[in-house]
């Protein structure tokens, strides 16, 4: 019992409450509660979706469970009511905050330079997917793969049509529990509804359609002409909206487009006509009420000037030509390396595959590539795109004001992400793929990061025993190439370079390592059934496994000109077969003496080095002409670019 004098607070001055009683928020910020501390923090924040004040993420169980598993039992569960959009805004926060806790203490902890010092705190929220530093490392990875298999076949894009989708609407009805309804009977406005109300059922039903189109494209060598021998995509959400998909394919032993063969393959893939109601009703519907382009405010976004920035209407063309990459079709074209053959009554119809858009029922785009100067432009239009410039400056002002305070690094790094975090635009659809972990990415191959540099200037991982005192380092790649097997009946050993070991093999664990750098999306994808493959055993008596495909490798970008030390080792650590990292350099002042010493002798016996030095070459050259037309078409938002620092993979570094 209080005393008798005590008057209760006036709970209209504490809280301001609206007609609607989900809507409850507080007039003071004083005493703001702190999650951490706070173990009913979630309960009674969300008490009509916890009735009884129990059962949170902070709750205490038998077997403890992450913010991952959690949260999505939750939205996955039967119970609809924690689909609501401020429910999962709220559950993408906090599972964020507690992953950005676990990153920066393990990243503290573990992972330094050889001076001790933690170098780009930026990077080390690649583990979150979605965020920028996420994107930067996927787009390094489609880079890679072009690297190691030159430039792709063809750009193709698939957008979501969820307001005339049928199936969609059906899946939106049976969540909203009226599955007897025709959901063709639903009109515009309620299907919107159901969306907006929806948006789990939306993405994870978008996910379904995109793995019955790989499932199709893969398993039909005669939709593109040839075999899809590899592939990379990824999702993007428009206007940070309902979810698209952009993807690159390598057609096996397709013809190259600038001869007759490529000619006519490019007129059978890459159709910009509408066909006559006669000659094929079904289609001709489809290109009316998909592929024909209307001017909307995005057509000039970020540009001054008026002309439509996808290049509507297009010329006219009496046939399909392929077009110079320094012509000046090239650049009114906005980087397409051809021009279809196109009537007058086209001009406003958008490329697209006949079949593909009889699967898809939606807008798509389809586009040949076959240089890497279209790949430079596909990739600085559509594969690359960032926050808004206020968003990334409001982030540089936040940072500099944390870097003065006097705070230790885990506190600052903490303050960084959190900012980072919380300065962006993300959309319900979004929210629903990150936390329900839906991929949104994928590849044909994995890719390893290799760290080229010298060993003084690389990372370390340590090992720690059971009671946390470091015991010493983690094996890496190069301590597992020195200790290769000195001969083998499969594999010339003696003569295998690194980059070569490393795209065919990688490490054998008794227990699947999934936590790594390389595997952030591990868990964001269906489990493949696995068959046995052959092991190899080192010097050290350690064990390898022998890729099913070849991995492809990336390895950091350094410019002979300004860095020519670390440029030539990174070419003798790649190339160069050795027994120990000390031959390389051996008898030698610098490491440009040693490469060119040795580069005659390399060219002859390096099956890769030529050919990727020679596609390093044409991407910078392609990207150095993208930026240049960029700069041309809107040269006030152009920014210097910022090169990346490396981050290393765990297990292969």
């Amino acid at each position: 019992m209080g005393p008798i004098d005590v008057m209760p607070p006036n709970v209209e001055d504490e809280i301001q409450v609206s007609r609607n009683l989900n809507e409850i928020t507080r007039k003071t910020k004083d005493n703001i509660v702190n999650v951490g501390h706070e173990l009913k923090a979630e309960e009674l924040a969300w008490y009509f979706l916890f009735p009884y004040g129990k059962n949170g993420f902070s709750e205490q169980r038998p077997v403890k469970i992450t913010a991952l598993d959690y949260y999505q039992f939750r939205i996955l569960g039967s119970d609809t009511r924690f689909q609501r959009n401020d429910y999962l805004f709220y559950a993408l926060s906090f599972f964020e905050y507690y992953r950005i806790k676990s990153t920066i203490s393990a990243c503290g902890k573990k992972i330094v330079n050889q001076e001790g010092a933690v170098e780009d705190v930026h990077l080390y929220l690649k583990n979150l997917r979605g965020s920028a530093a996420y994107w930067r490392s996927a787009l390094n990875e489609l880079l890679a793969q072009i690297r190691c298999l030159g430039a792709p076949t063809y750009f193709v894009t698939f957008s979501s049509n969820d307001l005339h989708w049928l199936d969609q609407r059906k899946a939106l009805l049976i969540a909203d529990g009226r599955p007897d309804v025709d959901p063709s009977t639903l009109d515009i406005y309620e299907t919107q509804q159901l969306i907006e109300k929806y948006p789990v059922i939306l993405s994870r039903h978008f996910m379904i359609r995109v793995n019955a189109l790989m499932r199709f494209i893969q398993n039909n060598d005669e939709v593109f002409g040839g075999k899809v021998k590899d592939f990379w995509w990824r999702i993007e959400f428009q206007n940070r909206g309902s979810p698209h998909l952009h993807m690159v394919v390598w057609i096996e032993n397709h013809p190259a487009f600038d001869t007759e063969e490529g000619i006519l393959l490019l007129d059978r893939n890459c159709w910009c006509k509408i066909p006559t109601e006669e000659e094929d009703p079904e289609l001709f519907e489809l290109v009316k009420k998909c592929q024909v382009h209307r001017h909307t405010q995005t057509c000039t976004k970020n540009t001054t000037s008026v002309r439509c920035r996808f290049n509507f209407p297009r010329q006219e063309c009496d046939q399909t030509r392929i077009v110079s990459h320094s012509s000046d079709d090239f650049l009114r074209n906005g980087g397409r390396i051809c021009l279809l053959k196109r009537r007058k009554e086209d001009a406003w119809v958008n490329n697209y595959h006949p079949e593909l858009l009889r699967l898809w029922t939606g807008n798509m785009d389809i586009q040949p590539c076959g240089s890497n100067e279209a790949i430079a432009y596909y990739i600085a239009k559509y594969l690359s795109k960032a926050e808004p410039e206020g968003v990334d400056s409001g982030i540089a002002q936040a940072i500099q004001q944390i870097q003065r305070e006097e705070t230790d690094i885990s506190r600052k790094l903490f303050k960084v992400c959190m900012k980072i975090l919380h300065e962006r635009q993300i959309s319900a659809a979004e929210c629903a793929y990150r936390l329900c972990h839906i991929p949104l990415r994928n590849s044909s191959r994995s890719c390893i990061f290799l760290n080229t540099r010298k060993p003084e200037q690389r990372y370390k991982v340590l090992q720690f025993d059971k009671s946390g005192l470091a015991i010493g380092f983690h094996s890496n790649v190069f301590e597992r190439y020195e200790n290769r097997p000195l001969q083998h009946p499969d594999y010339d050993f003696a003569n295998m370079s690194l980059i070569e070991f490393a795209m065919l093999f990688e490490p054998h664990y008794a227990k699947v390592v999934s936590d790594t750098e390389e595997n952030i999306d591990h868990d964001a994808y269906e489990e493949q059934p696995t068959t046995r493959r052959p092991l190899i055993t080192l010097l050290n008596k350690s064990k390898m496994v022998v890729r099913n495909i070849p991995a492809v490798v990336r390895v950091p970008y350094f410019i002979a000109a300004s860095d020519p030390e670390n440029f030539f080792y990174s070419l003798l650590l790649q190339y160069m077969p050795y027994r120990s990292e000390t031959e390389l350099l051996d008898g030698f002042d610098n490491a440009k003496a040693a490469f060119l010493a040795r580069e005659t002798r390399l060219k002859e016996t390096s099956r890769y080095m030529c050919q990727y030095r020679e596609r390093d070459q044409q991407l910078e050259n392609a990207f150095n002409q993208a930026h240049a037309f960029e700069i041309l078409e809107q040269p006030e938002i152009i920014n210097p670019e910022v090169e990346e620092e490396e981050l290393p993979e765990r297990n292969e570094q």
